[in-house]
């Protein structure tokens, strides 16, 4: 004789391992979502190097708030790349480059948080100015994928230059 369970059993099973279950699923998406967001970091980093401010302005949103390592706020993509495009053109500006430490994605909601540190390398006349510190990118995702739809830049430390003390 087979034995089966009670169906009120199962019924109970089933719901205790469902969320289990979606959490599963979720983990390997949220996996590649963090993968795919560390690779854009990747793309915006060489876009810096290459001064492609088309390039860089990609994974922005049109509604990006930026507040840059000494404070100053940024509201939207064009008045960004317009500030961006300013050391572009500066002979001095050596690049800046942001190394994610983590990315978290959220299991309630199209977001994502990108923590990292960052380094701005400027030609100084008595040598290179370097610039450092940790940052926090919220990502957005929709119908046109990952995109930031706001950092905050900390600058924490400034080495190489007397232009560090101004």
């Amino acid at each position: 004789m087979k034995k089966t369970l009670p169906p009120f059993l199962v019924i109970s099973l089933i719901s205790l391992l469902s969320p289990f279950y979606s959490l599963a699923q979720y983990g390997t998406e949220s996996a590649a979502d963090e993968k795919l967001i560390r690779a854009l970091r990747l793309q915006s980093n060489e876009a810096i190097q290459a001064r492609d401010l088309t390039g860089f302005g990609k994974t922005m949103r049109a509604d990006i708030e930026v507040t840059r390592g000494s404070g100053p706020h940024v509201s939207g993509r064009d008045s960004v790349l317009a500030s961006v495009s300013v050391q572009f053109r500066d002979k001095s500006f050596l690049g800046y480059v942001r190394m994610t430490d983590s990315v978290r994605v959220s299991t309630s909601a199209p977001l994502a948080a990108e923590q990292g540190h960052w380094v701005g390398r400027f030609q100084r006349p008595d040598g290179i100015q370097t610039l450092t510190g940790v940052y926090l990118a919220m990502w957005q995702k929709d119908s046109e994928g990952w995109r930031i739809r706001s950092e905050l830049f900390v600058s924490l430390a400034c080495s190489g230059s007397a232009a560090c003390g101004k």
